[in-house]
């Protein structure tokens, strides 16, 4: 993942990572995501709805993507 933002946590500006696992077989591009933080923060009140884990053509499409990734509120 080159070329972008980092992610980071809403609920505490953390840095968070994204792993994303590809089957290319039979042309799929959907993608098997797993975002966490980058190290343990500061209690996170966000912190029971990571790791946040799914299949998603981009970490942004993920279920609950909205309440995890960007700026804090």
């Amino acid at each position: 993942m080159t070329g972008h933002r980092p992610l980071l946590c809403r609920g505490c500006s953390g840095h968070l990572y994204a792993v994303c696992t590809v089957d290319h077989a039979g042309g799929n591009v959907v993608g098997q995501w797993e975002v966490d933080h980058e190290t343990t923060p500061v209690p996170c009140p966000l912190a029971g709805l990571l790791p946040l884990t799914g299949t998603a053509a981009s970490v942004h499409d993920l279920p609950g993507a909205e309440e995890v990734l960007g700026p804090p509120r």
